[in-house]
């Protein structure tokens, strides 16, 4: 009896070189020694960009683990977009054996192949096919794109407007459904509604936040007056991204005087490791990273002393309300991925100076997976989150799976490139297979 195969897409050792990326970063490691700067550059080449669980020690985690249960691991490295299209190919025509898939990459909205991130336009057309063809077991089949695009709603949410922008053949923009009307005034019209929505709630209304989808970490995310958010979108938000990039989805939301952050992991549905730690205040027209983080510790006796004085209660029974909203949180993600429910989830909630609590994001790809900054406290711990991962693999590959029926044509440009001869890398021609000795890799052409 043949074996299982799972098949590991990810981004070569190689690849994890750390570049400075903001002013900010640029200035700092200039200023560095040239002993700091080989310090520092061998440090962040171990660090993703954004996800944990796309780490080299965690594939080789997982794969060590997948053979220990009886599978045969497939490697599938992406140096660029011309590899990614092939393993795209090689799925939609079968040459890639079904089973199990872990696609240790994350989109972007930047043109560049780097550390665990890809263009997000390269992206989902091979992500899609993988997970039509195999039990894709990371990240999360049905909530990947809705998270990463920033295009899941909650009803612990600030006050919060989402326009979803398309691009036009003449490469300019214009909002879904808003064909007859310029951008900004259609930004405008969704600043009004904002406003309405604030208010309800008792909120100020001098500065808003704009979030951009694709994007982590507050690079993108800029507090920004109200009355200059129409300006800001169509004159330096939309013309700095990439012509491949064909849509967007922006959060404009009500700015909050923030306390702090918990953030909290929970591994099927249940509550695990959390801490306290949020993004200082930016000054107006400065995006949310450029404040820089608080402390986590500082900031938990800052929360501790605040829920004293004034909501007059011990920070125990103030985390044990944010832990059913957490739960509620959990909920709503397993709603939006049809009843299936992810093994991992973190959900960061949101404390303000008037003592409520608000949902600032949630997300399954593993960003920040520790959750504490500090790896002797780990929960969960990789380990156990590759016996999980492991382990619902294994239940779902007995399963009867629906066959899919995938088109012999791609879909739109993105698309069309799958079908474009293999190059002499093409993985369509040439994989590497992890036998059971760890040392030893067979290829086969």
């Amino acid at each position: 009896m043949a074996k299982p195969t799972l098949h590991i897409v990810y981004s070569p050792d190689k690849q994890w070189t750390w570049n400075p990326h903001t002013r900010k970063q640029q200035l700092e490691f200039k200023a560095l020694s040239g002993k700091k700067k080989k310090e520092h550059q061998r440090t962040w080449n171990r660090v993703p960009h954004c996800c944990d669980m796309t780490k080299p020690y965690f594939r080789a985690k997982i794969a060590e683990e997948a053979r220990s249960n009886g599978f045969e691991v497939e490697y599938w490295p992406i140096t660029g977009r011309e590899s990614l299209m092939a393993v795209g190919e090689a799925a939609r025509s079968g040459k890639m054996v079904p089973g199990a898939a872990a696609f240790f990459l994350h989109a972007w909205d930047k043109p560049s192949y780097e550390k665990e991130c890809v263009p997000a336009w390269d992206y989902y057309p091979v992500f899609n096919i993988m997970k039509d063809v195999h039990d894709m077991v990371y990240p999360h089949a049905r909530l990947d794109q809705l998270h990463s695009e920033k295009r899941y709603a909650s009803s612990l949410m600030p006050p919060t407007r989402f326009i979803h922008f398309v691009r036009q053949p003449n490469g300019g923009w214009q909002v879904r459904g808003k064909a007859d009307q310029k951008v900004k005034d259609v930004v405008a019209q969704e600043m009004k509604k904002l406003h309405v929505r604030t208010n309800a709630k008792d909120l100020g209304f001098d500065d808003v936040m704009v979030k951009q989808g694709l994007s982590w970490g507050g690079f993108a995310v800029t507090r920004v007056a109200p009355g200059s958010v129409p300006d800001f979108v169509t004159q330096k938000l939309l013309p700095k991204l990439n012509e491949e990039c064909q849509k967007l989805t922006i959060l404009v939301q009500a700015k909050l005087d923030i306390v702090s952050e918990l953030r909290w992991c929970m591994v099927d549905g249940k509550l695990r490791g959390n801490e306290w730690k949020s993004l200082n205040c930016p000054k107006r027209g400065q995006a949310a990273e450029s404040a820089g983080y608080q402390n986590q510790h500082k900031a938990k006796e800052v929360v501790e002393e605040f829920v004293k004085k004034t909501l007059n209660m011990e920070l125990p029974d103030l985390e044990k309300q944010l832990g059913e909203d957490c739960k509620k949180v959990w909920a709503e993600a397993v709603r939006d991925a049809g009843g299936e429910q992810p093994i991992y989830m973190r959900v960061d909630m949101l404390l303000d100076k008037d003592g409520r609590t608000w949902l600032n994001e949630r997300e399954s790809w593993g960003a920040d997976l520790n959750g504490n900054d500090e790896f002797k406290r780990m929960d969960p711990t990789h380990k156990e989150l590759v016996q999980r991962i492991v382990a619902r693999m294994k239940s779902n590959l007995k399963k009867p799976r629906k066959r899919v029926q995938l088109p012999k044509t791609p879909e739109k440009k993105v698309r069309l490139s799958l079908l474009s001869t293999p190059s002499k890398s093409s993985p369509s021609k040439r994989r590497c297979v992890e036998t059971p000795s760890p040392s030893k890799r067979r290829c086969i052409a």
